[in-house]
């Protein structure tokens, strides 16, 4: 089980090395590069590494995480929930957005585990 901003991280470093590091837009490849990046011990480490040629203020996850922190309350999330989360988010910053923009996939998974 895992808090938000793990997935959040985890979510973020799956979508830049899949979209901008790999240029695919398959969902199963975005997928199990989260469930990849959930079991790193670095996180923190990923991110920076899989995020540094692209620009996005990697700290403002951070600042995401504090301010929905009183909503979720340390809830810990399954991978099956996470993965439904991480889906839609993808499937939204892509199809419904038409954008690559890290913002935008970090407000959408935002929302969809604000949901849950």
């Amino acid at each position: 089980m895992w808090c938000i901003k793990e997935i959040i991280k985890a979510s973020v470093c799956s979508f830049c090395e899949t979209v901008h590091e790999y240029e695919s837009l398959e969902i199963s490849e975005f997928l199990e590069g989260v469930r990849n990046f959930l079991r790193e011990e670095d996180l923190e480490d990923c991110l920076a590494t899989c995020s540094e040629n692209i620009t996005y203020d990697i700290k403002n996850i951070d600042n995401i995480c504090d301010d929905i922190m009183y909503l979720l309350n340390k809830k810990k999330f399954e991978f099956n929930d996470i993965s439904k989360c991480c889906e839609k988010a993808f499937r939204k910053t892509l199809y419904v957005d038409n954008t690559i923009n890290v913002e935008a996939f970090v407000d959408n998974i935002t929302t969809e585990l604000k949901k849950k």
